[in-house]
């Protein structure tokens, strides 16, 4: 086991799995996610299960759902989950890897909601594999703190689109929005949790800090380009209610206090890069 890992009390008060979910108490002051509005005008489009859906609206849904991944018949999406209790199995100590567990079958549960959803666009779709291209799913996680830094940031990600997702013109989409951000944030919550644990002692604290530039840029990649053509597609058909810049930036002011408040010092924003 890793040395941030084996320095950590496995004796942690409500850190073992009856915790869950870990969303409760992050939704229990209100509401802990920034308002995401649209401020353009716009056309009020709504479609639901079987309707007929422009051309271009179905391309970008389905495009959406292609970076999702979250689909039962997506074969790397399953594999990737099996990659996850590989690592907690391990690296983690024990009351971490049964958090870990809670973890994969909620995500399993968004396997189901995905794959019905695109069952009602796309038979053939549904069934499709569509390996995860962006960088963050690949980076190398040779510790705890690597994992956990992933899901602090990567599950965050989806919890902010999943809010965008609320007022979204799909109304499947719509309807299974609320279920989908409260699940990722507390999968943030779960990756915040084991920091706090990392962080506690003087090593694990100072292994975290190294580590938070890889994982501090890529996150902020993930939102994509700020000058995305696409962006204003999607929000036009109702899909979208920010762009990309927009969203990075309630994104990283969420972040950037949490880090604070584990003593931690947030990278420079630009630093390792890859889509501005």
């Amino acid at each position: 086991m890793d040395d941030d890992a084996s320095a950590i009390d496995e004796t942690v008060p409500g850190a073992g799995a009856g915790a869950w979910p870990l969303w409760r108490p992050a939704y229990a002051a209100g509401d802990p996610l920034p308002a995401l509005t649209c401020h353009v005008a716009r056309p009020q489009y709504r479609f639901d299960e079987g309707d007929t859906l422009p051309e271009e609206y179905k391309a970008l849904l389905l495009r959406m759902l292609r970076h999702e991944g979250e689909r039962a018949g997506n074969k790397s999406f399953l594999g990737f989950m099996a990659t996850c209790l590989d690592l907690a199995e391990a690296m983690f100590p024990p009351h971490a890897r049964r958090l870990k567990a809670e973890y994969v079958a909620e995500e399993l549960k968004h396997a189901i909601m995905f794959h019905r959803l695109a069952a009602g666009l796309d038979p053939d779709f549904a069934l499709r594999d569509v390996p995860y291209a962006h960088y963050a799913f690949h980076l190398p996680r040779e510790s705890w703190a690597d994992d956990a830094f992933f899901h602090f940031f990567v599950d965050l990600n989806g919890a902010f689109h999943a809010r965008d997702w609320r007022e979204s013109s799909y109304v499947p989409l719509a309807k299974m929005s609320a279920t989908v951000e409260r699940d990722e944030l507390g999968h943030s919550e779960m990756g915040y949790r084991f920091l706090e644990e990392i962080c506690a002692g003087p090593r694990g604290k100072a292994l975290v800090q190294a580590l938070l530039p890889k994982w501090y840029a890529a996150a902020l990649d993930m939102f994509g380009r700020s000058d995305s053509p696409n962006v204003p597609k999607f929000i036009h058909w109702g899909l979208k209610s920010v762009g990309n810049a927009e969203i990075r930036s309630a994104y990283k002011q969420y972040v950037d206090r949490k880090l604070a408040a584990l003593g931690l010092e947030a990278p420079d924003e630009r630093a390792g890069r890859r889509f501005l």
